[in-house]
């Protein structure tokens, strides 16, 4: 599932480094660090609702990849592809106030809506059946590393949903082994709050890092603070293996999709993704 600030964003400028190809049946984007990589591991990228047609997705693997020394898989598993990038101005448009008496605004608004309605409404039917492929992906990724190396998981909104489900999945159907070493989840949609991350992450215990903004329309502070006790609990009542951060400031999506011209959403960004990195960093090796 997906929530209407999923939609909703600051398209980025740059050029992605990386190239696409056929993985394992999946069309893929893979960053790279320019120099290669420096490690054996590997981290899944689960994208947004927008998938390929948001360049911000493919520059942030970029970022991944280079600080991480991994290389960062993005799989395009979006049934039908991703959210059009006209959504964006779309769901906009409607989050800006209207005067009741401003009739010709009201239609604009009204006729905006329905036309949110045909982007929204075929998204969620379509994306129904997306997680068996990506589970498939994943298992078919980790059975291919080198002896000794990692596979970490991304997430972001629509795709953190995915990547909290799939920590909880063994890395071959029916065995004991995890099928991630580590999560990092943005601002995630579509969850049960707490029980899904609970469930997930009690089956393997999959190190979690979540980054969330303090003005999500989806995870409101109630949530933020009953996944941390979840998850306390699960990783015996220290913080080792979990942590939740919240970022001031920030709506749903700012990890991915923050405007470059709203400072504190810029630096959070940053933030997020730094700590994306660090934790990566500390749990792959």
């Amino acid at each position: 599932m997906a929530c209407a600030d999923c939609f909703r964003g600051t398209i980025h400028e740059g050029t992605p480094k990386g190239k696409e190809e056929m993985l394992h049946s999946i069309l893929t984007y893979i960053a790279s660090p320019e120099t290669g990589p420096t490690s054996t591991s590997q981290i899944i990228f689960i994208t947004d609702v927008f998938g390929f047609n948001l360049v911000n997705n493919k520059l942030l693997a970029d970022k991944y990849a280079t600080e991480t020394g991994c290389l960062v898989l993005m799989p395009s598993v979006i049934p039908g592809g991703g959210a059009p990038l006209s959504a964006i101005e779309l769901f906009d448009s409607l989050s800006t106030p209207v005067g009741l008496f401003n009739l010709t605004g009201q239609a604009k608004r009204a006729g905006a809506a329905m036309r949110a309605a045909t982007i929204f409404a075929p998204f969620a039917v379509r994306t129904r059946n997306a997680y068996p492929k990506l589970l498939k992906f994943s298992r078919d990724v980790k059975a291919s590393l080198p002896t000794g190396a990692k596979l970490g998981v991304a997430g972001f909104c629509w795709g953190g949903m995915h990547s909290t489900k799939l920590t909880g999945e063994p890395a071959e159907e029916g065995g004991n082994q995890s099928l991630f070493d580590a999560h990092f989840v943005a601002h995630p949609a579509g969850l049960k709050v707490p029980d899904d991350f609970s469930a997930a992450a009690s089956r393997f215990k999959v190190p979690i890092s979540l980054a969330v903004g303090d003005l999500d329309m989806v995870l409101s502070k109630d949530n933020i603070d009953s996944i941390e006790r979840g998850l306390k609990e699960v990783f015996g009542g220290t913080s080792d293996g979990y942590e939740v951060k919240t970022y001031g400031g920030c709506k749903h999506g700012f990890a991915v999709r923050a405007d470059p011209k709203r400072t504190m959403e810029d630096e959070a960004a940053m933030a997020a993704a730094k700590q994306a990195v660090d934790w990566f960093k500390k749990y792959l090796g």
